[in-house]
């Protein structure tokens, strides 16, 4: 147990899920956060899966040509905007290294490890604190439109067996009965597979949830206040620097999603993640009872539908486009093209007017893996970089840094999410 205070940056997700932790060992954790609430950045409408089963980076093997093919194209799955090809050269190159066959192996079953983690820690955190936020532990399908895709991703669950994926093949016929919806479709469905493990929830909601949960239990959390840098003294960080003043600190957990590393880079911190903007919708349906049971998740189109408190919620796509938040309407249009691909009556139910559109930046990691861990200034912590994985991977990341920060013995090896690794 401490008592020693630690400044947390960034009240998204990874930000109060290791506060949380940080809290149940026993330190005073303070959170800082820029926005004028909680999980209003990345965390706000992502699509609202927790997927170990979706453990894989997005730098496959030959993903450079599927790149180069995508250029262009509005309903491309990753789509690298040739104007911010700028932003993304240093980090490109790593991106493209760290997309041979064993170093993409590799990353899979360190994401796999930290999400099977993130699950167990999860569950346990929502039981402790009495936490709601549309959550349901329903599984989700991911349908085929191709027998090759099929065979490489249920190939790919076998290889994680022995981590503790559970992954359940499923014809044409036994998907049918899951979801009956998809009937319209079934002509261009080969199968699927079923990972009953999965959960769904709404992050933001679990975002204000947890805010709650831990301002009652005393913890400080800030929001409107803007970190403008760090003091260091000493080889270690001695305060965190805020608009007007500064707020002392014996540890800093720098949390702040893609916008990190340009907190750390004045202290001479290079870390290779970068923004990837990633698109949703959320809608409303005419019937509420047509929502399908668990979230479908399209290989062909890499895009999910994912029922959510009420609504569905769309999410897919991945575009390489630097800091630019502009919603594209093609993109829009292509996850409403994905929901009638999927079921007409679906897309028939669903109320344009009142659909909500969003975009967010991931913070992805040029090696596919996350930042959890020390930098080389003693004392200054990160935790970030998970792209894709990062609601899946909240709660165990949040629980890791805690583990690191009060020494002894983390839960899991800590070397494959170690910041330092950047640097080599």
């Amino acid at each position: 147990m401490s008592s020693e205070s630690v400044v947390v940056v960034g009240a998204g997700l990874m930000g109060l899920c290791t506060a949380a932790a940080l809290h149940q060992r026993g330190y005073d954790v303070r959170v800082i956060e820029r926005g004028p609430d909680v999980g209003l950045e990345t965390s706000f409408a992502n699509g609202g899966m927790l997927t170990p089963s979706m453990s894989e980076p997005w730098n496959a093997p030959g993903v450079q040509w599927q790149l180069l093919k995508w250029i262009g194209r509005a309903d491309a799955p990753m789509l690298l905007r040739p104007e911010a090809l700028g932003h993304y050269l240093d980090w490109g190159v790593r991106f493209l290294a760290s997309s041979t066959r064993v170093r993409y192996q590799a990353a899979i079953r360190a994401n796999f490890l930290l999400s099977a983690y993130s699950m167990q820690t999860m569950r346990k955190l929502r039981a402790a604190l009495d936490l709601h936020y549309c959550d349901a532990r329903t599984g989700t399908l991911k349908i085929f439109r191709d027998q090759a895709s099929l065979d490489a991703s249920m190939k790919r669950g076998e290889a994680l067996k022995d981590l503790g994926l559970l992954c359940l093949h499923l014809t044409t016929d036994q998907i049918l009965k899951r979801v009956p919806l998809l009937a319209t479709k079934s002509a261009t469905i080969v199968g699927g597979i079923y990972y009953p493990e999965d959960e769904v929830g709404d992050a933001h909601l679990f975002c204000q949830a947890l805010r709650s949960a831990l301002m009652k239990r005393g913890v400080a959390i800030e929001c409107g206040t803007t970190v403008t840098g760090f003091r260091t003294q000493g080889g270690g960080v001695v305060a965190v620097e805020i608009e007007g003043g500064e707020i002392a600190a014996r540890c800093v957990v720098v949390a702040a999603s893609a916008w990190s590393p340009a907190l750390l880079k004045p202290l001479g911190i290079k870390l290779p993640v970068r923004p990837v903007k990633g698109y949703s919708l959320s809608v409303r349906l005419s019937d509420p009872a047509l929502l399908p049971p668990l979230p479908i998740i399209d290989d062909d189109l890499h895009a999910a539908a994912t029922p959510l408190g009420g609504m569905l919620r769309l999410a897919g796509t991945a575009e390489f486009c630097g800091w630019n938040a502009r919603i594209d309407p093609a993109r829009i249009e292509t996850l409403w093209r994905f929901l009638k691909s999927c079921s007409p009556e679906l897309f028939d139910a669903a109320h344009p007017d009142d659909a909500r559109s969003w975009c967010g930046f991931r913070p992805m990691a040029a090696d596919g893996r996350p930042y959890i861990g020390e930098t080389q200034i003693r004392g200054l912590y990160v935790n970030t970089g998970h792209g894709h994985l990062g609601w899946t991977q909240a709660a165990g990341s949040g629980a890791l840094m805690a583990a690191i920060i009060d020494g002894g013995h983390p839960p899991i090896a800590t070397a494959p999410y170690s910041p330092l690794r950047s640097r080599a």
